[in-house]
């Protein structure tokens, strides 16, 4: 991780106060969700959401992830 110009530095909170650094987490969440959008996989029954940048096609980005998760080895029985 890069910590040179890091704007979350500052933020930092006691770790003794706060162990599990919940505070940090938020604030990176936070600044993540500046830069794009969770967007829903349309009949996923587990409801789950991947990460848009802002200016890229969500529809594409929705098409690439099914096509990685129908298309992945299977590992198990």
């Amino acid at each position: 991780m890069i910590t040179e110009n890091d704007p979350m530095l500052p933020r930092k909170v006691d770790l003794e106060k706060n162990p599990s650094g919940t505070e940090l987490k938020i604030a990176q969440h936070r600044e993540l969700e500046k830069h794009g959008k969770y967007v829903a996989i349309p009949g996923d029954k587990t409801r789950t959401r991947i990460f848009v940048r802002n200016g890229e096609d969500a529809e594409k980005k929705i098409a690439a992830y099914l096509e990685r998760i129908n298309n992945r080895p299977q590992r198990w029985n």
